[in-house]
């Protein structure tokens, strides 16, 4: 009785220290196929590896307008991608937020990936194409109670924001279907973003010399 009673109050504690934040992955990827998905990430404060298979659903996220793909198609990737398909089979996920880990982790929450490029003339179908995206969603992450049931959520610890950015490679070649890898990587800061922070520092050698 006391050890579940113990888990409640220490899963209560760890879940109001990480509700509501919000993470950015920079580094790491996921990637989506028939029948499969996984996710290998991390950024500041957050590291997060889940996998499943068989899972169904729409798990191309690739698609061309006109169609079929050809030369001169847009081609979207991307999609909203449930979590919950990393709880199939008997291995869960593992999170480490801020500096705490779960182990054993239930996901529930959606991703949305969105990118497009315009196909080039060269473009053939056994070629990988490369696609800038981004991504942003909310993860809720729960744990089991007692080790006696470890297959079986209970205790939310989790409840988070998570955004990301960088370049997806679309794949063309497994029997006539598409995956795509989302690699993750530091956002680069915007061309006005870099101005002001040039106009900034402009201004602040200026005072210095005056100073001076």
């Amino acid at each position: 009785m006391l050890r579940p009673v113990l888990c409640a109050v220490l899963c209560l504690f760890l879940y109001s220290s990480a509700k509501a934040d919000t993470f950015v992955l920079t580094s790491g990827g996921m990637s989506t196929s028939f029948g499969q998905s996984g996710i290998n990430a991390s950024g500041p404060g957050i590291s997060i590896q889940a996998a499943s298979g068989g899972s169904p659903g729409n798990l191309t996220f690739a698609t061309c307008l006109p169609a079929p793909c050809g030369p001169g198609s847009t081609l979207n990737v991307g999609g909203v991608w449930d979590a919950s398909t990393w709880n199939i089979g008997f291995a869960r996920g593992t999170v480490t937020l801020n500096g705490v880990t779960f182990t054993n982790v239930f996901f529930t929450g959606q991703l949305n990936f969105t990118g497009s490029v315009v196909l080039p003339p060269d473009f053939v179908n056994d070629h990988p194409v490369s696609v800038p995206f981004t991504m942003q969603g909310q993860l809720q992450g729960f744990i089991p109670c007692t080790p006696n049931e470890p297959f079986a959520a209970c205790q939310q610890v989790f409840d988070i924001t998570v955004l990301g950015s960088g370049i997806a490679s679309a794949n063309f070649q497994f029997f006539g279907t598409r995956s795509v890898s989302y690699a993750f990587a530091d956002p680069i800061p915007e061309p006005a973003t870099l101005g002001l922070l040039g106009v900034g520092l402009l201004a602040l050698s200026r005072r210095v010399r005056r100073r001076r």
